[in-house]
């Protein structure tokens, strides 16, 4: 992925009577699906790097940003090499892709901003870990955020990835049926993507104690798709010294959308203000 200055003119949208600037970003590569698209709200000068999960694209994290937006802050969500389009883009990326759209979305906001936080969900939150360990951020924001080490795992994906190459998605586990209808992503997984995830995870889990700016992980008690345990997981390894863990009761993996997002995007708010 490449982006084409994006602080250029570009696209509008309104939320509560606030008018969002949202700058056209150039994708090259094959089409991007209709609702999946990057975007950026131009505000102040505190950014935010929204990422998006594993297959996933930053329609979950729109709401999210224009919530930002409308805080006053500069809001930038990358689409992560491979996503968005068609899954068997995904099966060409290694994670260095996905780290390296985050790696360039950050220094975009770099380039502007007097602050930047990086606010991933799910693999977005793992990617936003790994951003904070080897470049300057604010602070770092996690929502359910994996940190898969079972080996068994690793040996599983690499023994089916040349007999099972995709292996077919369910429907994605939000409990608020508006937002899943709503929802944007791949419906099956490249098995050899899978791979370069759980490769992603080890390499992240060295990491951890590298990153010492403040952290607040948000998980659901109720998510199905990356274990409760991972946040504790990851905030036992980290090397900072603020560090705080929030569980959220009514929601399931995609948090930033679920029923416990209002409160949510008020902690998230209230966590930029501290650091600015």
């Amino acid at each position: 992925m490449s982006f084409n200055r994006l602080f250029s003119a570009g696209l509008t949208d309104r939320l509560g009577g606030i008018r969002l600037q949202e700058t056209q970003v150039e994708v090259t590569m094959a089409k991007v699906m209709p609702g999946a698209e990057p975007f950026l709200y131009e505000g102040n000068r505190v950014g935010c790097l929204l990422l998006h999960g594993f297959t996933s694209t930053p329609q979950e994290m729109r709401r999210l940003g224009q919530f930002l937006h409308g805080c006053g802050f500069t809001v930038l969500s990358a689409l992560l090499a491979g996503h968005g389009t068609d899954p068997r883009e995904l099966d060409k990326t290694t994670w260095r892709d996905w780290y390296g759209t985050a790696y360039e979305g950050w220094l975009t906001l770099h380039e502007s901003c007097q602050h930047v936080f990086a606010i991933g969900q799910s693999l977005g939150g793992s990617l936003s870990l790994h951003l904070a360990a080897h470049a300057p951020l604010s602070a770092v924001v996690t929502t359910a955020a994996p940190l898969i080490l079972e080996r068994r795992m690793l040996w599983l994906a690499r023994a089916l990835r040349h007999v099972l190459p995709y292996r077919k998605k369910g429907l994605s586990n939000i409990h608020d049926p508006e937002a899943l209808a709503r929802r944007v992503a791949y419906n099956r997984t490249p098995t050899r993507s899978s791979e370069q995830a759980l490769l992603f995870f080890r390499h992240l889990y060295d990491d951890l104690p590298e990153v010492h700016i403040p952290a607040l992980l948000f998980h659901s008690r109720q998510d199905l798709t990356v274990h409760p345990s991972m946040m504790p997981r990851i905030y036992a390894r980290l090397g900072s010294a603020e560090k705080e863990m929030v569980w959220l009761e009514n929601s399931g993996h995609v948090v930033t959308e679920d029923y416990d997002r209002e409160m949510l995007y008020a902690r998230i708010h209230a966590f930029i203000e501290k650091h600015t």
